[in-house]
């Protein structure tokens, strides 16, 4: 047998019989390799150890949100009715007594929590305060949780990928090595559909470890009962399947390829180990770090006290004075006292508003860095499949910093609605010899419950961060396999 045999010989039957004889040899192959596969010993332990881990991170994810709901929901309710229940009393008094509002989980957040244990969990909304969020999970953690949490996300991002090339690292080096891929050329056999048909095996025994995952989204969102806070949640759902299904089939891609051209086993699980190494441990730490470089945020001592600063400095007291001498002409009396409306309230809501602008200066500010760095830390994506598929799953999960950002301005709206009813209040009740307007019951009650809802998913945006990068490398390891395939072809059969 010579090169010239092995790379020319095949060919002839394949132009003659075309797609039909490519296909059956796919389907050949196909069966193959599964009913190989599912003699070997080798297969079932990783496997069973996979979906064991699998298994054990979808109950404990689930039932950690589900815990977590509960509580919140709770809590919510309480302090609903602790704001309802709170007695007679001056409105802005009302106003400082505040309450709590708490972020909304989707189920999906049981796959991917992203930074859900890392930033706070509720707000106090209060006069005057723009508060940051408080009770983060992660301070209530010993350090290995801070560092290390078991979800589904981190299988598939990093378990799957390495059963993936335990089970696949020798679907061509084994063969080179023992000889028995030439002769399995001879018998005309299109390393394409070989390839393809391995690399099918390989995804579907990856699939495997998802369906824990599966499962638990699909209890969670029946138990929710409409409680997401999703308007789209089955175009989120949809997306975080397609961005895993593209995720395993690079894997699969780039595990063909290696091993076409690795010369024997030794060599290409040694590959591919330092490929996976490189791509879901190397970069996309580094990528975290360098986005934190590239945007940099302030201290949370600094930010707050530059804001204290801004904050104290009054309204302009000039254009309060022209206000208020508008407002009389309006009414056509000499004094505040004789308006029919109560001037302190038309002021506690000009510093509201005062204080909202100075709120929106630097949060706006802030969260703009914050998506610099997330935008920062994307652009490893067209480096590294799991940054990637992380980033789309998480933004599909609602647990991104996107996503955090837009709660904390639906709470501020809540805030800052809440002390417009409370001042349109005292404006609309004067003061009688001295004695002020108290709020009741059915003031506070005046103020809807708050109910989050996040927007709908920026599709554009979360195509050119995550998916296209997802799609360029799978294009890529696409075309890696392909020169692997013509390596083969080449007469490098061992």
């Amino acid at each position: 047998m010579n090169a010239t045999t092995l790379t020319s010989s095949p060919a002839a039957p394949e132009r003659r019989h075309g797609a039909r004889r490519w296909l059956l040899a796919f389907s050949s192959a196909w069966l193959a390799d599964w009913r190989e596969r599912r003699r070997d010993w080798r297969v079932w332990l990783v496997l069973g150890v996979g979906v064991a881990l699998a298994g054990c991170a979808a109950l404990l994810s689930s039932l950690e949100l589900r815990a977590t709901l509960a509580a919140r929901e709770d809590a919510q309710q309480a302090e609903q009715q602790r704001w309802s229940q709170q007695g007679k009393k001056y409105p802005h008094a009302a106003a400082h007594y505040g309450v709590y509002v708490f972020k909304p989980l989707s189920a999906l957040a049981a796959l991917d929590p992203g930074i859900e244990h890392y930033v706070g969990t509720s707000v106090w909304l209060e006069a005057h305060k723009q508060n940051e969020l408080v009770y983060r999970p992660a301070n209530d953690e010993p350090g290995v949780n801070r560092q290390f949490r078991l979800n589904p996300a981190l299988v598939l991002q990093v378990v799957a990928p390495m059963a993936m090339i335990f089970l696949g690292f020798g679907m061509f080096a084994g063969e080179r090595e023992r000889g028995t891929l030439a002769a399995l050329r001879i018998n005309g056999a299109p390393l394409g559909a070989l390839a393809l048909a391995r690399g099918a095996v390989l995804l579907c025994l990856a699939m495997v470890l998802a369906a824990p995952a599966c499962i638990v989204v699909a209890v969670l969102e029946w138990s929710m009962d409409g409680r997401s806070p999703f308007s789209d949640g089955a175009l989120r759902a949809g997306l975080f399947a397609i961005g895993y299904l593209l995720y395993l089939a690079i894997w699969a891609a780039l595990i063909a390829a290696l091993s076409a051209f690795c010369a024997n086993l030794r060599t290409s699980l040694a590959m591919l180990i330092g490929l996976w190494a490189l791509t879901t441990l190397v970069i996309p730490r580094a990528a975290v770090e360098l986005s934190q470089l590239a945007a940099p945020l302030p201290t949370m001592q600094k930010f707050r006290a530059d804001l204290d600063n801004a904050l104290s400095m009054p309204d302009d007291p000039a254009q309060a004075r022209l206000d208020q001498q508008q407002l009389l002409r309006e009414y056509g009396v000499a004094d505040v006292k004789d308006l029919p409306v109560n001037w302190a309230g038309i002021s506690l809501q000009r510093g509201e508003n005062h204080g909202d602008q100075v709120f929106d200066d630097y949060y706006g500010r802030l969260f703009n860095a914050m998506r610099r760095q997330t935008a920062a830390a994307a652009a490893a994506g067209w480096l590294s499949p799991s940054m990637a598929v992380a980033g789309l799953s998480s933004a599909a999960a609602g647990s991104d910093t996107d996503h955090h950002i837009q709660f904390i301005q639906g709470a501020e709206q809540q805030r800052r609605a809440i002390q417009l009813v409370l001042n349109k209040a005292i404006t609309a009740h004067r003061e009688h010899d001295g004695v002020r307007y108290d709020g009741d019951q059915s003031l506070w009650n005046q103020v809807a419950p708050f109910r989050f809802v996040f927007d709908a998913i920026d599709l554009g945006g979360l195509f050119q961060r995550s998916l296209l990068p997802l799609l360029a490398l799978f294009t890529a390891s696409l075309l890696l396999c392909a020169a692997g395939l013509r390596h083969l072809r080449n007469g490098n059969l061992r």
